[in-house]
């Protein structure tokens, strides 16, 4: 034994360690042990502390008594790239699961994806109105709000709001639609106008109208409509420093983009 061992265990110089001894006769009731598996030492103090020290490895996790572990200790997890061993053994392993196989298709995230509802579902579909609320629909459908959270994948009430429709589930309910169908020809409009703003870096939702109004709902035609105005209006600035009558300040003009003339 070195000077300079220590436990394993509790990092005492096995120098210093205080063996317990025997009351009556005097000797020593355990020893300082040297493990066989990974060759550490643990002092006699834990052994005597934690009896199960006296027949167990901390790290390799191995016993050498009676013990309801594995004799060769636990096992590694199995590794998810192809080893040589069982390359050359000809065993091919099977890659990871796919995350997506994990996702039934109720649980796929309807917003902005433009995800279509099923249409093979025993579950009750609504349509998500702007009044629609969890606690609403909860009422009107005699669900519990947690079961529809759970049911629709909804970590918060406020993601509802980016939903087009949910699944009621046919557990609580198993009557007819209180949502009416969404108009296909409006929501190609609204989608027209989300895309419009999201070009044109304008959030006005009446000028968007305008301009998509004015072509046809042709959205490149509106896009090029704007940024022509855009482009006359940067090169004839307006100037609003005249004054009336009053001396009040005339504001002829607020110049810049068409929101602001509308405003």
């Amino acid at each position: 034994m070195s000077t300079t061992d220590s436990c394993c265990t509790c990092a005492t110089l096995l120098t210093d360690v205080k063996v317990p001894y025997d009351a009556e006769s005097e000797k020593p009731l355990l020893h300082n042990r040297r493990l066989e598996c990974c060759s550490r030492q643990i002092c006699a103090t834990c052994q005597y502390q934690n009896p199960r020290f006296q027949s167990y490895c901390p790290f390799c996790q191995i016993s050498s008594g009676p013990s309801a572990l594995p004799k060769d200790g636990l096992r590694l997890p199995p590794s998810y790239t192809r080893s040589p061993q069982s390359s050359s053994r000809g065993r091919a392993e099977s890659p990871p699961p796919s995350y997506a196989d994990a996702i039934t298709p109720r649980r796929l995230p309807d917003p902005s994806t433009g995800t279509a509802p099923p249409r093979h579902t025993e579950d009750t579909l609504h349509f998500v109105g702007s009044q629609d609320s969890l606690q609403s629909l909860s009422l009107a459908y005699k669900v519990p709000v947690p079961t529809l959270r759970q049911h629709n994948n909804l970590y918060s009430d406020q993601l509802l709001v980016a939903r087009k429709w949910i699944l009621i589930p046919k557990s609580h309910y198993t009557g007819p639609s209180l949502s009416t169908p969404p108009n296909p020809d409006e929501e190609e409009r609204k989608t027209k106008l989300r895309r419009w703003m999201v070009a044109t870096k304008c959030a006005d939702y009446d000028v968007a109208a305008l301009y998509l109004k004015g072509s046809d709902y042709n959205l490149d035609l509106a896009l090029q409509a704007f940024r022509a105005d855009e482009e006359w209006e940067k090169n004839h600035p307006m100037h609003g420093k005249g004054k009336d009558g009053d001396g009040r300040r005339q504001r002829l003009g607020t110049g810049g983009s068409l929101a602001g003339q509308i405003s």
